[in-house]
């Protein structure tokens, strides 16, 4: 008798094992992953690419602003050490209190140009991240994917180049750019030429 419910046991837990394995392939079977390194379509499309030397002009706008009021706040630093011996304590302290001012409007000036260079950033890619949305729902409905995911994200530790469309992406979002572009340019009004006399 107790020999006979072990083996019923055994028997039991058998299948048990061998459904479980039937119903998580039957999970599986079908299911279509793809992967997308945003990143990298961002910075290869044409779009993208558009954007950044946008993003890379103004950086360098800001950054020679920088520049120029560091280099005037370093040459009264010289000027103050070369020559701060000579100078009478009045003048002294007013060329102190001077550089003082200038190293707060540094201060503020870099501030300004961060907080000018986000908002400038953010007014740029938020519409190239909403076009680019558009173009995988599109392409990720049409090819039935049942699961996409960020490339660039903790946690995956490997994807195979198989299922990786970021190239698929770069193409179909340049192609989508370029519709959008000859959109825009067919749709602005032609200046009147001016009347002969």
């Amino acid at each position: 008798m107790m020999r006979k419910s072990g083996l019923l046991l055994v028997v039991s837990l058998f299948l048990l094992f061998q459904i479980s394995m039937a119903v998580a392939q039957t999970n599986t079977q079908g299911v279509k992953i793809g992967v997308i390194d945003i990143k990298r379509v961002i910075n290869v499309s044409k779009y993208g690419q558009e954007v950044m030397e946008k993003l890379q002009k103004k950086y360098e706008e800001l950054q020679a602003k920088l520049e120029a009021k560091t280099k005037e706040l370093e040459a009264l630093k010289d000027e103050i050490e070369k020559k701060g011996q000579l100078w009478s304590q009045e003048v002294r302290e007013k060329k102190q209190s001077e550089y003082q001012k200038k190293l707060r409007e540094l201060k503020t000036l870099q501030e300004d140009a961060q907080f000018e260079m986000q908002e400038y950033e953010r007014k740029l890619l938020d519409p190239v991240f909403k076009e680019l949305e558009v173009v995988i729902k599109d392409y990720v409905e049409k090819e039935k994917f049942d699961l996409i995911l960020e490339k660039t994200q903790p946690g995956i530790y490997y994807a195979s180049p198989r299922i990786d469309l970021s190239p698929v992406i770069v193409d179909l979002f340049n192609k989508h750019y370029e519709e959008k572009k000859g959109v825009k340019t067919e749709s602005q009004p032609k200046k009147e030429e001016p009347k002969k006399k």
